[in-house]
């Protein structure tokens, strides 16, 4: 269909900024901003443009769809006394497995989106000023009389989780209904990557979306108390990611030795009717892999013996993964990259490390040292 030169303008400005509010766009290119809204429109419907995003048609970003919150630790300075008040240092960030997933690939420099849900508050103003940097949030719904999710835990000196506490009702409202608006961006997508914040209808749905449209689906645990999420058939996923206590709980097992960690691998795997890659983190210290046709790998990437409570790792090992597959890299040097990001992450006081870029992460992984054990 042809265009015309307003409609010219418009896609030439979102290509540059597609980040830009409408009515900074309608003055742009001199019209009101209802006349600039038909348009927008008039090219959504012509399939030049995906839907209220503003992502322009040629584009295939990486979809990140779950939890995007507040996160407040508080960490017990000295020996954590129970029924009266400790001495805590405390610390709060921006959080959310989905959106820690998207910062980490947009400082990678990928074209990524967040979808998620958020309250009218100053909780969602504190995560939206932080994240529109690294990511399009345009698929952020907000909703009136929702609180915007908030997680709360706190760390007794050993470095255990002792209390953890959350508040994510809002999550509820990502429905199937909810991701129905967005089907013309899905199917365009390179990855879409979840985690279990999701219902479960939703990443049932989105489990079948993507195997009909061949579009590789990650996903990710977040609690042991949101893995009755999980889709009921696992084998249209391409990669899950969980951790240790997570596959415990889910097998009613122990996980403390290697052989151990290797058995829940194969229970994930479950006999070819599961994930096509499942990976196992085991605090900072190593990640179990295994997948339905190369066997199993343990992964030892650190000497600190440290298996107490890390948060953000997963977040960024999947970041480092996906982002290596995309440059066309093997998965065993795409784990170790993303095995990288997840170590130094470990070292940091962010969930998502600031100093991380494509040219930081590349110099830390061509000095990183890791040890490979292959099981059949």
């Amino acid at each position: 269909m042809s265009l015309n030169e307003k409609e010219k303008l418009i896609l030439e400005t979102i290509r540059e900024n597609p980040f830009i509010a409408q009515l900074e766009l309608a003055n742009m290119i001199g019209l009101s901003r209802s006349a600039t809204a038909n348009l927008i429109s008039g090219l959504v419907r012509k399939d030049y443009l995906l839907g209220k995003a503003y992502v322009l048609n040629d584009e295939e970003p990486i979809i990140c769809i779950g939890g995007a919150n507040i996160d407040r630790r508080y960490l017990v300075k000295d020996t954590l006394i129970q029924g009266t008040s400790n001495n805590v240092l405390s610390r709060t960030n921006v959080g959310g497995v989905a959106r820690n997933v998207a910062e980490n690939l947009g400082r990678l420099e990928e074209k990524v989106m967040l979808f998620s849900v958020a309250g009218n508050d100053s909780e969602w103003k504190m995560i939206e000023s932080h994240s529109e940097h690294f990511m399009n949030i345009k698929a952020v719904d907000t909703i009136e009389g929702c609180p915007t999710g908030t997680f709360m835990e706190v760390i007794d000196e050993n470095g255990e989780m002792v209390l953890g506490l959350a508040e994510v009702d809002i999550f509820e409202k990502m429905t199937p209904d909810w991701i129905n608006k967005h089907l013309s961006v899905l199917k365009r997508s390179k990855y879409i990557i979840i985690d279990l914040n999701c219902p479960k209808e939703t990443t049932e749905f989105l489990t079948s979306f993507a195997v009909k449209y061949d579009v590789p689906i990650v996903l990710l645990t977040v609690s042991v108390q949101k893995l009755s999420n999980l889709p009921n058939y696992l084998n249209g996923i391409k990669m899950l990611i969980t951790k240790t206590s997570e596959s415990e709980a889910h097998f009613n097992m122990s996980i403390k030795t290697d052989e151990e960690l290797i058995h829940a691998v194969k229970k994930w795997l479950n006999n070819g009717k599961g994930p096509d890659h499942v990976f196992i983190s085991k605090g900072s210290t190593k990640i179990a892999y295994g997948s339905q046709k190369e066997g199993i790998h343990i992964f030892n990437y650190s000497s600190e013996q440290n298996d107490h409570y890390t948060w953000g790792m997963n977040e960024a090992f999947c970041a480092g993964l996906v982002f290596n597959r995309l440059q066309g890299e093997s998965l065993s040097e795409s784990i170790k990259l993303g095995l990288t990001n997840a170590y130094h992450t470990s070292q940091s006081l962010y969930v998502v490390r600031p100093n991380l870029s494509k040219n930081q992460l590349q110099n830390e992984y061509n000095g990183c040292l890791v040890d490979k054990v292959f099981y059949k």
